[in-house]
């Protein structure tokens, strides 16, 4: 089936420098079908981490307090007893976006998943909060396995797990910061979301990508942190998706960046996936296109397009976007998907996905 195929495939790249005979294939196999089932996830080319061609400079995100329709901090939040410490990782905002060496993102990963007993693809390039290849020596499992989320130095309790499952898109602030501690590790039930974007279906053919994406502060405006939600049906799991911490006191060029054609990699942080899904039964290609990242300076909209269809003006704030769109207008994968950035004037600053 073709859908084997692609999934084989993106394994293949996944862990072509990992024995294949460390991870259960069929099991991986079986969970990308499911995915395939009703959508089509589409060769973006350029969801991955890399090296930047230059140091960003960027200014801490102030304190904000949530007025009128702004998404604002939560209302009724959990509070740390909610939380317990993991051992030898700092608590709350300091355990996110930490440095580490494989061999502690290791150990993490086996405290999240336990049993798993496994280790990292690669030997550098590590943080706390991210997504990342980890291959399992057990038939014990992660939750987007070939992928573990490193987890920071908050471990949400059990109540807090099951408030998370029960809902795992809720509506309002206070749930979405709950369910991005859980899944990050991280107590941001204090953090302040800058910008989100949600997409909520229920037509036939567009049942099971509802979704929201949303990047929210720290309170100290050191920290952004990107997350997905629901958490279990993360699109494109990868380093960037799910929940990424991003620390704005201590940028490198191991974030996430967008790959161009010429093997250069995009100065602005951003993971990007032109997705696609069923148009009125058939497989639309690059219909539902998801991404977050930062805006270059002086931005004053980030569009989003497929080919010649109709334009979506993605949520921004501070610097930072996050779309989750849908085009039900049917696309072939050839179809162009841009992302622009545009100044107050309407002029482009720039694209922030490769177009041919």
């Amino acid at each position: 089936m073709e859908d084997t195929r692609e999934v084989s495939a993106e394994l293949q790249r996944l862990a072509d420098a990992a024995p294949l005979d460390q991870f259960d294939t069929a099991t991986v196999l079986a969970r990308g079908r499911r995915g395939l089932r009703r959508r089509r996830f589409l060769k973006a080319g350029g969801v991955i981490s890399g090296v930047a061609a230059a140091a960003l400079v960027v200014t801490l995100i102030p304190h904000f307090t949530a007025t009128g329709n702004d998404p604002g901090v939560a209302g009724t939040q959990p509070d740390n007893s909610q939380f317990s410490s993991v051992a030898g990782v700092p608590r709350g905002e300091e355990g996110a976006g930490q440095r580490i060496s494989a061999q502690e993102a290791a150990r993490r990963c086996a405290l999240r998943y336990p049993s798993t007993n496994g280790s990292m693809k690669g030997s550098t390039g590590f943080r706390s909060v991210s997504s990342q290849i980890y291959i399992s020596k057990s038939r014990a499992r992660t939750q987007l396995s070939p992928f573990c989320t490193i987890p920071g130095g908050d471990k949400p309790s059990a109540a807090l797990v099951a408030a998370a499952k029960a809902d795992p898109l809720p509506k309002d602030a206070a749930g979405q910061l709950r369910n991005c501690s859980v899944n990050a590790w991280v107590d941001m039930t204090k953090w302040h979301i800058l910008v989100s974007d949600r997409l909520s279906l229920d037509e036939k053919n567009y049942r099971g990508f509802s979704r929201e994406l949303l990047i929210a502060a720290s309170p100290s405006g050191k920290t952004v942190i990107a997350c997905q939600l629901p958490a279990d049906q993360i699109q494109g799991a990868g380093y960037g998706w799910g929940v990424t911490a991003v620390r704005l006191d201590d940028l490198g060029t191991d974030y996430p960046r967008i790959e161009w054609p010429d093997g250069t990699f995009g100065k602005e942080i951003a993971t990007i996936l032109p997705e696609g899904t069923d148009c009125n039964g058939a497989v639309c290609g690059r219909s539902l296109p998801t991404g977050w990242g930062q805006a270059p300076a002086n931005t004053a909209k980030v569009v989003v397009q497929i080919g010649s269809g109709p334009a979506y003006e993605a949520p921004l704030k501070d610097g930072w976007y996050a779309f989750t769109a849908l085009d039900k207008t049917p696309h072939s994968n050839k179809d162009p998907l841009k992302v622009r950035a545009y100044d107050k004037n309407g002029n482009l600053l720039s694209k922030l996905y490769p177009e041919k």
